[in-house]
C-alpha cells in the first residue's frame, strides 16, 4: 500500500500545484475544518489499524486572485491530509510532527510553503509589483479539543525564500455531527503578521516605479469565518465542501495591493477517499 499511496499523493500534489496563480500574497486554500493534528484523534478504530491514516481528495475551488483582489478564479485543487502513527502529518502545503499529546493538548513543530508573488502577470493591475519568492516557513503549533469544540494556534517564521517575518494564525470552531453521515464545522479565525512579514507582502519600498512608499507595522491583517461540511457517500468516500469569508484589516487593508474593500469569498467542493 505504501508505494501506491505515495504515487497517489504525488499525483494530487502535481495537479494542485499546476493550478496555482500567484500575484499578491497567495490565498491559502489548503485548509478547511479542523486541522489534521486534531482531526486525526477521533478516527474510527478500523482505519486506525493502519499506521497511515488520512484523506485524499480532488475538487473544484473558487478563490480570490490574491488577498485583497476583487476578482476570483476557479481551479482544480487536491486535498491531501495524511498522518503516520498519529504523530507525523502532511496537510497539503503543511507538514509537521506532534511532540506532546495529552487529553486536552496536542503540540509540536510545523512547517509550510507559503506562496509568494511574481511580477510577470498583469492581472489585477499588479504588473509592477516586486517579485517575492515562495517561502519555507518553520514554526510551532498547539491545539486543543473539548468535546466538539476545538482551538488551534500556529506560529511560523520564514527561513528561506521571499520573507523572514513571523506569522501567527489562530482558529476556533465546533464540530456538529448531525448524524453518522453528515458533519458541519463552523469556525472563526484571525491572522497576525510581524512588521517584516507585513512589509514583504503589503509594503512598498522607497523609490518604487509605480507606488508611493508604504511601510506597514505588524498586527492583525486578516479575519475570517468558515463553514465546512462532510457528507458520507460510502464507507470510504466523502463529499466535502467549504465556504470561507475573509477581510483584510488595518495596515494590510491600507496597502496599495489591496483592491477590494468588501469581504472576499472562497469555496471548495470535491470528493474525498478515506483510508
Amino acid at each position: 500500500m505504501g508505494c501506491a499511496l505515495t504515487r497517489y499523493i504525488l499525483l494530487l500534489l502535481a495537479l494542485s500545484g499546476a493550478s496555482r496563480t500567484v500575484l499578491a500574497q497567495e490565498v491559502d486554500m489548503t485548509r478547511s475544518g479542523q486541522p489534521v493534528y486534531i482531526e486525526s484523534v477521533p478516527v474510527d478504530d478500523e482505519r486506525r489499524k493502519d499506521a497511515w491514516v488520512g484523506q485524499l481528495g480532488l475538487g473544484l475551488i473558487m478563490s480570490p486572485d490574491f488577498l485583497g483582489s476583487g476578482a476570483h478564479e476557479f481551479n482544480l485543487r487536491a486535498d491531501v491530509r495524511v498522518t503516520y502513527k498519529d504523530t507525523f502529518f502532511v496537510e497539503n502545503n503543511k507538514f509537521g510532527a506532534v511532540l506532546t499529546s495529552r487529553r486536552f493538548l496536542r503540540a509540536g513543530v510545523i512547517g509550510r510553503i507559503q506562496g509568494g508573488r511574481r511580477d510577470d502577470l498583469i492581472r489585477g493591475g499588479l504588473s509592477e509589483a516586486d517579485d517575492i519568492d515562495d517561502t519555507l516557513e518553520l514554526g510551532v503549533f498547539a491545539g486543543t479539543s473539548l468535546y466538539k469544540l476545538f482551538l488551534s494556534a500556529e506560529a511560523y517564521w520564514g527561513v528561506s525564500g521571499g520573507q523572514s517575518g513571523m506569522n501567527v494564525e489562530v482558529e476556533a470552531g465546533y464540530l456538529f455531527e448531525l448524524n453518522s453521515e453528515f458533519k458541519l464545522v463552523p469556525l472563526v479565525g484571525v491572522s497576525i503578521g510581524s512588521r517584516d512579514y507585513m512589509q514583504a507582502y503589503f509594503g512598498v519600498p522607497s523609490g518604487h516605479t509605480q507606488y508611493a512608499p508604504y511601510n506597514p507595522g505588524g498586527g492583525v491583517y486578516d479575519v475570517h469565518a468558515e463553514l465546512s461540511l462532510e457528507q458520507r457517500l460510502a464507507k470510504n468516500w466523502l463529499l466535502k465542501g467549504s465556504v470561507r469569508l475573509s477581510k483584510l484589516k488595518d495596515n494590510a487593508f491600507e496597502s496599495p495591493f489591496a483592491r477590494e474593500d468588501r469581504v472576499q469569498a472562497r469555496a471548495f467542493a470535491g470528493v474525498v477517499w478515506l483510508f
